[in-house]
């Protein structure tokens, strides 16, 4: 979101051409609240009245957008000379940069980067950086580090969109992949679980007619072993003289009895 210095100075610049639209840009650059600069370019005007006057300060202002210190200094000549207070804004913004990418900062890394040179001026710009909130952290002098917790976020320009698409696609292309090989074990583990219930119903109705064959079985003997202990049982009673005689004509009804019930 734009701060409300940033809202009065796009106001300005949708209506100014030549000198003064350069003389804007300047102001831009210097004001120490204006941290964002993607919305001025995004000004047709403003920048159409720049590349067609002053091609310099629009390149400043795409690097104040996108750039770093280090870029201002390794191509200096496709960049207006910077004042000292554009200068150490640059330097902050190099600062929101790097804590961006990383949370513990050593400051042999911030002296090169922001190309400082003693530790109490590097301190100076972090604490100018924190009271302007465009990083919050803590100074960690005894190991000679900055500890982030915060840092503004950066202008992104359409190279770094582009990037930022391709990694989007490829993450998306690598989610399709994962997913067809999620679904393919779903697949799998769904087959396998089908198969394992099937075989298990099968064994359960094989074990249940088992048991009532063995069930029939067991049934069968129990009647046969009933009716042989019947027929012992009688013929027992006829050999010992239990059975009426009148009811078998003495001995030879006896002996009858006794055959027929052994041949049962």
């Amino acid at each position: 979101m734009s701060s409300a210095a940033a809202q009065q100075f796009l106001l300005l610049a949708k209506s100014v051409r030549g000198s003064a639209a350069a003389d804007l840009v300047l102001r831009v650059l210097e004001h120490p609240d204006i941290y964002g600069f993607d919305e001025f370019l995004r000004l047709d005007s403003l920048v159409n009245s720049l590349k067609q006057d002053h091609p310099l300060l629009l390149s400043t202002l795409e690097l104040f957008a996108y750039g770093t210190l280090s870029d201002y200094e390794s191509q200096r000549s496709r960049f207006i000379s910077l004042s000292a207070g554009a200068r150490r804004k640059l330097q902050l913004l190099t600062l929101a940069s790097l804590a961006i990418h990383a949370r513990i900062l050593p400051y042999r890394l911030l002296l090169e980067q922001l190309q400082i040179e003693s530790v109490r001026e590097l301190e100076d710009l972090i604490i100018d950086g924190i009271y302007a909130q465009v990083i919050r952290g803590k100074l960690d002098q005894l190991n000679s580090r900055l500890n982030v917790e915060y840092a503004i976020a950066r202008d992104v320009n359409s190279i770094a969109f582009n990037r930022m698409e391709d990694v989007l696609d490829k993450w998306c292309l690598n989610c399709s992949a994962l997913l067809n090989v999620l679904k393919s074990e779903t697949k799998f583990a769904n087959e396998k679980k089908k198969k394992f219930l099937d075989e298990q119903d099968k064994y359960d109705k094989d074990m249940l007619s088992m048991i009532k064959i063995v069930d029939l079985q067991n049934s069968k003997r129990d009647n046969e072993n009933s009716n042989h202990l019947n027929s012992l049982g009688n013929l027992s009673n006829i050999l010992t003289g239990n059975v009426d005689s009148k009811q078998g004509g003495g001995k030879k009804s006896t002996r009858y009895n006794a055959k027929r019930i052994l041949r049962t």
